[in-house]
């Protein structure tokens, strides 16, 4: 399970609207959930799907990206869209550089 740290809040809005720019239009990107649990859910097809949950913290978000599916499709998720999910978010929100 690929988890990404974002060094300040994010919405679940905007971490729709992030990943359907980086992933472009081959990926339905929505939310779904309620307020205590807030998630997001990306999909390529039928079979090719993920769920990345958004854990707000003070000043940071931590995004937990899981591949879904049955047992062998979930493995195969896991290794490529929960990965490519996971780049897309560290690429939309990058760290700010050090001072």
């Amino acid at each position: 399970m690929p988890t990404v740290t974002v060094e300040r809040s994010v919405s679940p809005e905007e971490a729709v609207a992030a990943l359907k720019d980086k992933l472009g239009e081959r990926y339905e990107v929505t939310t779904h959930g309620s307020d205590a649990q807030e998630a997001v859910k990306v999909k390529q097809s039928a079979a090719t799907t993920a769920t990345v949950r958004l854990d707000p913290g003070e000043n940071a978000t931590t995004f937990r990206v899981h591949g879904c599916g049955l047992v062998i499709s979930r493995m195969v998720n896991e290794f490529g869209i929960a990965k490519k999910v996971a780049a897309a978010i560290q690429e939309a929100f990058p760290a700010s550089p050090a001072t």
